[in-house]
């Protein structure tokens, strides 16, 4: 099969488009050369698999009585026709681009009438644009510069348009940048990325210093910085939710996705770091928001098993009992199938022991499917919690030690996880083995517990040895 460039791109495009191109190829202000169109209604006749053995260049150069060279040129040309082609119905899918090509158009050949027309049209077309976000800003910026110019023709005094595209350029600049800004520091927040942010810093400083010359999605870019700049400081916080909920509609959907996502990164390190409850609220408000507007699911349709977890375990933390079952019940359907039945079980046994059915979550825990290592260490931790809770000191010392070696062969275990496996299992047996009037002993482990960090269910392990 011949599979260069150009059968790749064929290969890629819709049916729609191959048409598209075909009506290209024939028109005589693009393509003066038969040859070309006959070539390429040629290849358009092995759509859409563009597989066949035809389409080898032995078979084509023979098909053709073309030499290779003769047909790596004409091959070369078609290809360039096509990128024509994806420039030019690229460009004409955008009105307001179309607007101003004409407006610089009108103004080098000095039609003032055409003109003021067309300048109008595109100021309609960039105010129905549907989102004030960067793009918004940069066309403001290309139309503004546009009328700097052409008014220069005429105007030897104060130049109002001068203004406005310095303006313009301002707000289209301050957007852009502290969106990459913001970027960066989230990459470098999350991934350990270091990125040098130039500028970034005058202007966030600046921004910060002149808030109310800040264009509003701006703002939002600007808060959600210092939120994770500082997140010792909450009032970060605060007003990053305030302006994502006042000016959602200003944002493109993934933009606004991505915002929510920042919260929620800062709930789940207030949590981490600060021990912070109150966070489990706030995380589980802004993941309903999400839930309404359809934000959770991927591009599949469906709902990650992590986010599921998340949830269920933010419902119960909260108290929310009734809210998570009907949560669980609800998003069942849009777990992937191939992990729907064991990740709603496991949640199911974990709402159960917040309601203190330890019997049958029990049950349920014992007849899991643990294939996948984080949640085999999941459900292994919840039978922990159960067995102790429960008084079954016997069973819960001989589980910790199957636990242990189990963990021992998981080779492929981060070594990170096996420690803080390790240290649980290590905790729980000490706490097991006190006897209700060995307090000191109890007070000891309470005090000399390891870090949140370095050990699995710490806040659980603090409670249960606490006197």
């Amino acid at each position: 099969m011949y599979s260069g460039k150009l059968v790749e791109l064929l290969r890629q495009m819709s049916s729609r488009q191959l048409n598209g191109f075909e009506e290209f190829l024939l028109s005589p202000y693009f393509n003066k050369n038969k040859d070309y169109v006959a070539y390429f209604q040629l290849l358009k006749s092995f759509a859409p698999e563009f597989s066949s053995s035809k389409l080898k260049k032995s078979a084509l150069c023979k098909a053709w009585n073309l030499s290779e060279r003769d047909l790596a040129y004409r091959t070369s040309k078609l290809m360039q026709l096509l990128e024509t082609y994806l420039a030019v119905a690229d460009f004409l899918d955008h009105p307001l681009e179309r607007q101003l090509r004409l407006m610089q158009a009108f103004a080098h050949i000095g039609l003032s009438k055409h003109y003021e027309s067309t300048r109008r049209k595109a100021h309609r077309l960039l105010e129905a644009l549907p989102y004030r976000d960067g793009l918004y800003f940069q066309y403001s910026y290309r139309i503004r510069e546009i009328e700097k110019h052409y008014s220069e023709q005429y105007d030897r005094t104060y130049q109002k348009t001068l203004q406005l595209a310095a303006n313009a350029l301002d707000e289209a600049y301050l957007t852009e940048k502290l969106r990459y800004c913001l970027e960066m520091v989230n990459a470098a927040a999350v991934l350990d990325i270091k990125y040098d942010l130039k500028l970034g810093e005058e202007v966030i400083a600046w921004a910060q210093n002149s808030y109310e010359a800040v264009p509003a999605i701006a703002r939002l870019f600007l808060s959600a910085l210092l939120m994770l700049k500082y997140p010792e400081e909450e009032a970060h916080f605060q007003q990053l939710r305030t302006l994502v909920a006042t000016h959602e509609t200003a944002l493109p959907p993934m933009q606004l996705k991505n915002l929510y996502g920042y919260l929620l990164n800062f709930c789940t390190r207030r949590i981490n770091l600060y021990r912070d409850k109150s966070y489990y609220g706030h995380f589980l408000e802004i993941n309903e928001i999400l839930l309404q507007k359809g934000m959770l699911l991927d591009e599949e349709g469906c709902l990650p098993p992590w986010r599921f977890n998340n949830l269920v375990t933010t419902g119960l933390r909260t108290g929310r009992l009734e809210w998570t079952r009907q949560f669980m019940h609800e998003y069942e359907k849009f777990l992937p199938e191939a992990f729907r039945e064991n990740i709603f079980n496991f949640n199911l046994a974990h709402l159960l022991y917040f309601e203190k059915t330890y019997d049958k979550a029990q049950i349920i825990l014992n007849q899991l499917n643990l294939n996948d290592l984080l949640l085999a260490v999941a459900a292994k931790n919840l039978l922990v919690k159960i067995y102790y809770e429960t008084g079954q000191t016997e069973l819960l010392l001989s589980f910790l030690e199957a636990y242990r070696i189990y963990m021992h062969r998981q080779d492929l275990a981060k070594p990170q996880l096996k420690q803080q496996v390790r240290n649980f299992i290590d905790a729980t047996r000490k706490l097991a083995k006190i006897s209700p009037f060995e307090k000191h002993k109890k007070q000891d482990l309470h005090q000399n517990l390891p870090p949140p960090s370095h050990v699995m269910e710490w806040e659980w392990l603090y409670q249960m040895s606490a006197i």
